[in-house]
């Protein structure tokens, strides 16, 4: 039970962050160390744990996330520089659309962007600046505006190969990304379908501001020169979805983004990477490869807190117990882990730490059990994208509040929506969730190996 004191520590400490209101990474990390340290106290040889600390951070699964992450982020980072928003914008603006039309565009329209991105929280930022003050004038229904954009990001955060999210629950379970995305795809569209009829039928409100507010916003916002950057995405996607090595895939992309970019005009070769007077180096690669190492470190920290529990024999106890108990079928064992990655959500309000946490014990028990790792995958990733974007403290439903609040300053016929009155409008994930029940109830997509 000792080997269990690290890990304990730091869910607990996770949980007062939380409760703060201030669940950022940088916290959790600190949390993580102060797990760490107080498991020196149950230490029998304090040299043995120390050293033991060092052998778990050489951990293969962290590895591949980390190295995974660095050139993901470079490519999110060019992509994320590159006016991609505003493009998008411009798409949806010159089709003309309005009501529960356009609620569903601005759904289609942030998952096209957060799948491109691999972020939700971008996704979410971007998003909600313009599109959400645009729907208002269109006759939307405000809320089902920022239901869709939220469900948008959390489609893309679900399903992109440069997302985070993907990343770890491929590399917790051993498999490859793009095996993984593959093998995804038939619960994320069925979910986005669902989703999207759903926007369509509820979307519609009622406008009482002047069209041409509208046409003033979105000729403001709107731009249609960075479009051509949704080919280094579609160039990733399509290589790791083909079944080639993800760092390919990400290599191709930002190999094809740094030369298009610039070769349009689209933005500079120096806005990648350049070295300022005062020696520093900066760009949109630097940026994106340095955003991510927060993650990289606390993921360090948690697969050697969860490696503890393995050497000390608290893993393999826990794993008897829930095989005497509950984990007797395959069925079983695969809402055993729909419970343990929900209840992490529910704990650390960050999903990609949720999986970092629970994606290695979820591995003993798909061994135990022969159930194949994209499946298990799809079990973390999928549950992590779906309720846990709807939780009140939730980095994306907090960060859609602060925009609103922004935007309501600039323009004042927008109204604030509160976290009750956009919920009911978050369809992915009020789909997803269920969906993945079912699959485990009826077996749905379940593979062995």
């Amino acid at each position: 039970m000792a080997s269990a004191a690290p890990i304990l520590v730091f869910v607990m400490a996770t949980l007062i962050l939380v409760v703060a209101g201030a669940p950022q990474v940088e916290g959790m990390i600190l949390a993580a160390m102060l797990g760490l340290s107080i498991g020196m106290i149950f230490a029998q040889n304090l040299g043995d744990y120390c050293e033991t600390l060092f052998t778990l951070m050489a951990n293969r699964t962290a590895a591949v996330a980390i190295v995974c992450w660095l050139w993901a982020g470079a490519f999110s980072g060019v992509l994320a520089d590159c006016d991609l928003v505003e493009a998008i914008v411009w798409v949806g603006w010159k089709l003309g659309l309005s009501g529960g039309l356009f609620t569903l565009t601005v759904f289609v329209c942030a998952a096209l962007f957060a799948v491109s991105l691999g972020t939700g929280l971008g996704t979410v930022l971007g998003f909600t600046a313009v599109m959400y003050p645009a729907g208002v004038v269109l006759g939307a229904n405000p809320a089902a505006v920022m239901g869709a954009i939220i469900s948008g990001a959390a489609f893309g955060d679900n399903l992109a190969p440069v997302s985070d999210t993907t990343i770890v629950s491929a590399a917790t379970q051993e498999a490859d990304v793009g095996g993984v995305v593959r093998s995804r795809l038939k619960y994320v569209l069925l979910a986005a379908a669902l989703s999207g009829v759903l926007f369509l039928t509820f979307g519609a409100g009622k406008s009482t501001v002047d069209p041409s507010v509208a046409e003033k916003i979105l000729q403001e916002n709107s731009d249609p020169k960075g479009l051509p950057m949704l080919i280094p995405a579609a160039i990733v996607f399509a290589i790791a979805f083909s079944g080639y090595h993800f760092l390919l895939a990400l290599t191709a992309g930002i190999l094809c983004a740094s030369l298009l970019g610039p070769s349009l005009g689209i933005f500079d070769f120096k806005d990648l990477f350049h070295v300022t007077p005062d020696g520093a180096i900066e760009g949109s690669l630097v940026g994106g490869a340095m955003g991510l190492v927060p993650t990289a470190v606390l993921t360090l920290l948690l697969v050697t807190s969860i490696g503890l529990m393995k050497v000390g024999g608290f893993l393999d106890e826990l794993m008897n117990w829930l095989d005497k108990g509950w984990t007797k079928t395959v069925a079983r064992t695969e809402g055993a882990i729909i419970a343990l990655i929900s209840i992490a959500n529910l704990c650390v309000s960050v999903n990609t730490v949720a999986m970092i946490a629970v994606g290695p014990l979820a591995n003993v028990l798909r061994k135990r059990h022969q159930i194949h790792s994209y499946r298990v995958a799809n079990l973390l990733d999928t549950v992590s994208c779906s309720f846990p974007y709807m939780l009140p403290y939730a980095a994306a439903v907090t960060a859609s509040s602060a925009i609103q609040r922004e935007v309501a300053e600039r323009y004042d016929f927008v109204p604030i929506i509160s976290w009750s009155e956009e919920l009911p409008f978050i369809f992915y994930g009020l789909t997803l969730f269920p969906i993945m029940i079912l699959a485990v109830i009826t077996g749905f997509g379940r593979r062995h190996g």
